[in-house]
């Protein structure tokens, strides 16, 4: 018996042959193995550990081998769908930079769609049936199909790459190797991006809006609507600038309400130093990009609204929630208000991920697209030129305020409110 602080476990010790003869001796060489029976308190008596340590000595003495070691090596060939998933879950928790809570919901409905299958062995899984499972779903809806069989593939992948780095560590033939889904990429079940573009339209999914009209009409919309919901409207206003997704802009904090240990792990205004700071994106890199002109009127209003109207325990906030039971703090919604604002101005429909994409529309007009790169915070870590062309902050504010007036200029009414004055001349205003 093994006594540590926490636990007593039974062990037991044999040496056995290897069943080669040496050369030298003409005997047989052995080894000692030493091989845990199990903890004492999972044994109502010593007779039911003796005669598990008599099993264990049968497989000792047939395979010369530790038994424990053996089960270790055929649990990955007995891996099953929920088995495979909750590793993966591990996995993406534990890596330095963990999962967020978004990609865990994805991966926790890809597993949900495959609760039949939760108990099945990913080795007995035939082509037949995953295809089968793929077009039952697809029928009725075709991305959560491709969302699924793409989490669940990549789970089985992570658990042979896994296996094989066991199998290599102890010099035997992995037990898992072969990927069953990787029939769906066989028979093309995935759909190209060509594909998914034409379906995106076909579904009116991606809406940016146009310089040309309707993003003139929208911003003029917003305009008109600010001085009766000011919190909605800069926060769809300053996530329009700043070509930012919805996740980022929300939880924006003063820098001057942070301690230095918060501001490292929180997205934040620095009016001081003129720059606007995302942490650990989309991408899971930290993203800064400069204070541009109207957004820097934008927000010094802000701070003074937030500072003299707001609850003390809101001051934290760039846009803070109305209501105090809100569970995150901060205003995060804003559906009903982009529904109205497209009524006003005529838009049949328009997603947060759309201004993002209206951003990215005008940029690609004005600048470079190192620098559209940059602002969007896109990265591709298998282009080397990409480090060549890294563009400068002083570029890539010029580029912003360019971006910035751009925008404006299509809704005279919203752009004499933020910049009309010696530098910014004011535009003539419909009078309509």
């Amino acid at each position: 018996m093994k006594v540590s602080l926490t636990k007593k476990t039974y062990v037991i010790q044999r040496r056995v042959s290897s069943g080669d003869r040496s050369v030298s001796e003409g005997k047989k060489p052995s080894s000692v193995l030493k091989v845990k029976v199990g903890n004492v308190s999972d044994f109502p008596n010593i007779d039911q550990a003796r005669e598990v340590a008599r099993q264990l000595v049968q497989t000792m003495i047939a395979t010369k081998r530790n038994p424990n070691r053996i089960k270790r090596e055929t649990e990955a060939s007995e891996l099953t769908i929920s088995e495979v998933f909750a590793q993966y879950r591990q996995h993406l928790l534990g890596r330095p930079k963990p999962a967020k809570p978004n990609t865990l919901s994805v991966l926790n409905k890809a597993e949900n769609r495959l609760k039949e299958w939760e108990a099945l062995r990913v080795k007995d899984l035939t082509g037949n049936e995953i295809l089968q499972k793929f077009d039952e779903i697809a029928s009725r809806a075709r991305t959560a199909a491709e969302q699924t069989f793409r989490w669940i593939n990549v789970a089985v992948k992570h658990a042979i790459e896994i296996e094989a780095g066991n199998a290599q560590t102890q010099q035997r033939q992995p037990t898992l190797s072969y990927n069953p889904f990787n029939i769906l990429k066989v028979q093309k079940k995935f759909r190209t991006r060509s594909e998914l573009e034409d379906s995106y339209r076909a579904k009116g999914v991606r809406n940016p809006l146009s310089p040309k009209d309707t993003l003139g009409r929208f911003l003029t919309a917003l305009h008109n609507k600010r001085s009766f919901n000011r919190l909605g409207c800069d926060y769809l206003l300053l996530t329009i600038l700043l070509g930012a997704r919805k996740e980022e802009t929300a939880p924006l904090c003063w820098r001057e309400s942070l301690t230095d240990e918060e501001a490292r792990t929180a997205n934040y205004v620095d009016l001081k130093n003129l720059k606007v700071r995302f942490y650990d994106t989309k991408n899971r890199n930290d993203h800064e990009l400069p204070i541009t002109d109207g957004m820097k009127r934008i927000l010094e209003d802000r701070r003074d609204i937030v500072f003299d109207e707001a609850s003390p325990e809101k001051h934290k906030w760039v846009f803070p929630a109305r209501s105090s039971r809100s569970k995150v703090g901060h205003y995060s919604d804003s559906k009903s208000l982009r529904q109205y604002l497209c009524e006003d101005a005529g838009i049949i429909k328009l997603g947060m991920h759309d201004l993002r994409r209206t951003f990215g529309r005008v940029a690609e007009e004005l600048t470079s697209y190192a620098v559209v790169k940059k602002l969007l915070n896109h990265r591709n870590t298998t282009d080397p030129t990409e480090r060549y062309v890294e563009p400068d902050q002083e570029r890539v504010r010029e580029a912003l305020q360019r971006i910035e007036l751009h925008m404006l200029m299509t809704a005279p009414k919203l752009y004499n409110a933020l910049l009309a004055s010696a530098k910014y001349p004011p535009l003539p205003e419909n009078k309509d």
